[in-house]
């Protein structure tokens, strides 16, 4: 007796349709593992680039905290009743800080070495606890010199407002406060980028 040959509606013996059947859960596997094998390594590139993201977006809350915590509470107390969102060029700067000196002079300096310059003062220290990827390390230099540029320049306004036998008049006192407004422009600039 011979082999029986059953045939399918579509014309094909059972045979072929069953090596057929194998032919594609082996090819339906290979792609299967195909699919897992692409979407490990999209994992591994999204968490490795993910953790330099990661490692930026953290460092950029941590200095724009530091900013709020110390450079802008500065610039309350030093100008106080002043919105600062309203003070955008140098020129701005200036002029709020040369009319307070010049209406408060000695109570100016006392209220801004008492109260205010120790606020600048932790910019530095604060900065230097952070770590920093080598692409930022520039930047962050620049921050900290312009923190440092910013509270001598403070210090030496307040030292010549302190002095009674100096008379106060913006253009007297328009070296300090150049340099007081580079120091505010300089840490703006750093902080931004």
């Amino acid at each position: 007796m011979g082999k029986t040959h059953v045939t399918t509606a579509g014309g094909t013996s059972l045979a072929d349709d069953e090596a057929a059947l194998k032919a594609g859960k082996g090819g339906m596997l290979a792609g299967l593992v195909l699919v897992v094998v692409a979407a490990l390594v999209g994992l591994w590139l999204l968490m490795s680039g993910g953790d330099q993201q990661r490692v930026y977006g953290e460092l950029g809350r941590k200095i724009n905290g530091l900013g709020e915590a110390h450079f802008d509470q500065f610039w309350g107390c030093a100008l106080p009743g002043a919105n600062l969102k309203d003070i955008r060029t140098n020129t701005d700067l200036i002029t709020q800080v040369d009319g307070r000196a010049a209406q408060g002079r000695s109570a100016y300096a006392v209220h801004v070495r008492d109260r205010c310059l120790p606020k600048l003062g932790d910019i530095e220290p604060q900065l230097d606890t952070l770590i920093i990827p080598d692409d930022l390390k520039a930047d962050i230099e620049h921050m900290k010199e312009a923190a440092s540029k910013l509270r001598s320049a403070w210090s030496a306004l307040v030292s010549f407002m302190d002095n009674p036998e100096q008379k106060y008049d913006a253009s007297s006192a328009h070296v300090y406060l150049d340099k007081i407004a580079r120091g505010w422009f300089d840490f703006k600039q750093a902080q931004g980028a």
